[in-house]
């Protein structure tokens, strides 16, 4: 099987390319080959290509039976919006699919996505998925809750914060972790052909507390700090102060999200129904 794979160096990214190569052809678009090679390594399935802004003729030249798009942002920049890299790329790659006419489309969203939230993450992810929808193409969306494994953000931001932090503050509100390995093989499980035109919510089978997560997290990173839980209110007054640095610890755009329980609406939702069984996330480096 010839698999077009945006996206492919991130976090999700690493784990499916490190099972998929052995059994199918990979076709990854990157910015920078060494980097990629560095990260993903080099394998004789693996056909890297210089990724640029028009993805709909990449797609029209390769020819591929299924597309896995994992293009996301958490943050923006002058170079990369949330319009441009949730939906403008999401639409050229379903364009060059619907030219090409091949297998699957599986969608990387997340949980919460929602054309009427305040949230512009939210919102563009939503869109997109709308596009993927009403495209006719065979296709699987996921929306997964904050992943954990190694190479999770949370953990680098922490610690980075820890230097100078002698405590942190943890929003009130509910999440629902899911294992990266159970991420990585939903999208696994979703190159079936019995399977399409679902979309699953992707989660852990524990509900906790943000605070419990940043103690799990520091915990992780063997840092002991305190951490307090305040009112998503109090982030929105401290907000002037946070885009003070470099790389803000939050935005204005994630406060939205914060607002809702990040939880899947059917318990654990997809990872039961697509693998039967799910990974204990809080597990992750056994």
């Amino acid at each position: 099987m010839k698999i077009f794979i945006t996206g492919a160096t991130g976090f999700v990214g690493r784990y499916l390319v490190g099972d998929l190569k052995e059994k199918n052809e990979l076709i990854i678009p990157v910015r920078n080959v060494k980097k990629a090679e560095a990260i993903l390594g080099t394998y004789p399935t693996i056909k890297y290509i210089k990724f640029n802004e028009n993805l709909y003729s990449l797609v029209k030249e390769t020819k591929p039976d299924v597309i896995i798009n994992l293009l996301g942002i958490l943050t923006e920049n002058k170079e990369n919006t949330y319009e441009k890299v949730h939906v403008e790329y999401t639409k050229q790659l379903v364009n060059g699919a619907m030219e090409v006419g091949f297998i699957k489309f599986l969608q990387m969203s997340a949980l919460g996505a929602d054309k009427n939230s305040k949230s512009r993450y939210a919102k563009t992810k939503a869109i997109a998925e709308e596009y993927v929808i009403n495209s006719g193409l065979n296709y699987i969306i996921y929306r997964p809750s904050i992943i954990l494994g190694r190479e999770q953000k949370l953990f680098s931001d922490l610690k980075k914060f820890s230097k100078i932090a002698p405590f942190f503050l943890a929003p009130k509100g509910k999440v629902q972790p899911v294992h990266i390995l159970d991420v990585k093989d939903a999208f696994i499980k979703g190159l079936d052909k019995d399977l399409k035109n679902k979309i699953y919510e992707l989660c852990g089978p524990k509900i906790i507390s943000y605070k419990e997560l940043f103690k799990f997290a520091l915990k992780t990173v063997g840092i002991k700090k305190p951490v307090i839980e305040v009112p998503v209110s109090v982030f929105y007054i401290l907000q002037p102060f946070f885009s003070l640095f470099p790389e803000p610890p939050i935005t204005k755009d994630q406060l939205y999200l914060l607002e809702k329980d990040n939880v899947c609406l059917k318990g654990n939702g997809g990872i039961k129904e697509l693998l039967g069984v799910y990974r204990d996330p809080f597990r992750i480096f056994n």
